[in-house]
């Protein structure tokens, strides 16, 4: 080995060392540079300005409790009996005492207009009451459409027809 050659060899040594070196750095400042640009897009930092929003996972009805939308309610209610056949009016108030009574008023109004009561057993609550008034509401059109004016009045007499008082 000349004096040469014994230069030349710690030289390549140092250069391939160094080389290595040098591939790690770049592996590492690559994997460093992707590392921040998917925290970047992680936690929304850099967004485009076209992206679309993330829509919501659960949607609040706040119309619940709302005595306007229960009177819809009935009304898509009632619309629905019609098309079925059905026409009758709902109340909160009681069936008469007497049975027999009730059953011939009964049998008479299903004979003269083809109308039956239907008695809600529940106490009256706004929505209650809401529900039961959009229903007659669009029943007592159908009624005076079928009828005539003087048939809804005659019914609107009648306590039942009436705003509902509370059952005691």
């Amino acid at each position: 080995m000349t004096e040469l050659d014994s230069d030349r060899t710690p030289a390549v040594a140092t250069w391939r060392r160094s080389r290595r070196i040098h591939f790690v750095a770049a592996l590492v400042s690559v994997l460093a540079a992707g590392c921040v640009v998917w925290l970047f897009d992680t936690f929304g930092i850099v967004r485009a300005s076209d992206a679309v929003e993330r829509q919501l996972i659960a949607s609040v009805d706040l119309r619940i409790g709302d005595p306007e939308a229960v009177g819809q309610q009935g009304e898509a209610r009632a619309k629905a009996d019609l098309m079925d056949g059905l026409l009758q009016l709902q109340t909160f108030a009681k069936p008469l005492a007497d049975a027999a009574a009730e059953s011939a008023r009964a049998q008479r109004l299903k004979d003269r207009w083809g109308l039956s009561w239907v008695y809600k057993k529940t106490t009256p609550t706004p929505l209650g009451e809401a529900f039961v008034s959009g229903y007659n509401r669009i029943m007592l059109a159908e009624i005076e459409r079928r009828h005539g004016k003087a048939a809804v009045e005659e019914l609107q007499r009648d306590a039942r027809a009436k705003r509902p008082e509370t059952a005691s």
